[in-house]
């Protein structure tokens, strides 16, 4: 009996050892800032884009699953720490099911991609990878991203554009502001 009962620890611990080596290896992804200068490395190739540079572009060294384009705005949102809309343009694969989008999808290659909307957010997934851009101030419509030197073949893109607030938003700010400003001028008379 005491021998079974060694034995079961055994098997117990390394169960758990191998479990923990799985949990680890499952966290070893992470986001890693590698802009936003263009010719940053990623998996030992150079990447260059243009239009450049962004205000940050991050790099994620594994799947994101799903791709559609709500679930990587969620990713994206957790990331940067902002509230995206909905994509404006996306493109699902290399060479179809695009929304004013095209791409050759070559691995070290020069992709591209057209938006018929402005955005500041574009995040582009190949191989095992995703690389999110976001400039200070949006890319125009019409405008072609370029990006060459992937270390994997091209996915897709979805592009997004910051929320900005409603005109009803700053009206209520303002009347707040006032509402202050009143309530404490009347402090001031008494």
């Amino acid at each position: 009996i005491f021998m079974k009962s060694i034995k079961s620890i055994a098997v117990k611990a390394s169960m758990l050892a191998a479990m923990t080596v799985l949990a680890s290896a499952a966290q070893a992804a992470t986001w890693v800032d590698v802009g936003p200068a263009s010719g940053f490395v990623i998996a030992g190739s150079t990447v260059t884009y243009s239009p450049s540079p962004a205000l940050q572009v991050k790099y994620y060294d594994d799947n994101l699953v799903p791709q559609s384009p709500s679930d990587i705005q969620g990713y994206i949102n957790g990331v940067f720490g902002t509230s995206l809309g909905a994509a404006v343009s996306f493109c699902d694969n290399p060479t179809s099911g695009c929304t004013a989008g095209t791409t050759a999808g070559l691995s070290g290659g020069v992709n591209s991609y057209t938006s018929a909307a402005a955005y500041d957010y574009l995040a582009i997934h190949f191989g095992q990878g995703e690389l999110v851009f976001h400039w200070a101030a949006p890319v125009a419509a019409g405008t072609t991203f370029t990006v060459a030197g992937l270390p994997k073949d091209l996915s897709n893109y979805r592009a997004f554009i910051s929320a900005v607030p409603e005109p009803e938003t700053y009206a209520m700010l303002l009347a707040g502001l006032g509402m202050l400003g009143f309530l404490a001028r009347r402090r001031q008379g008494k």
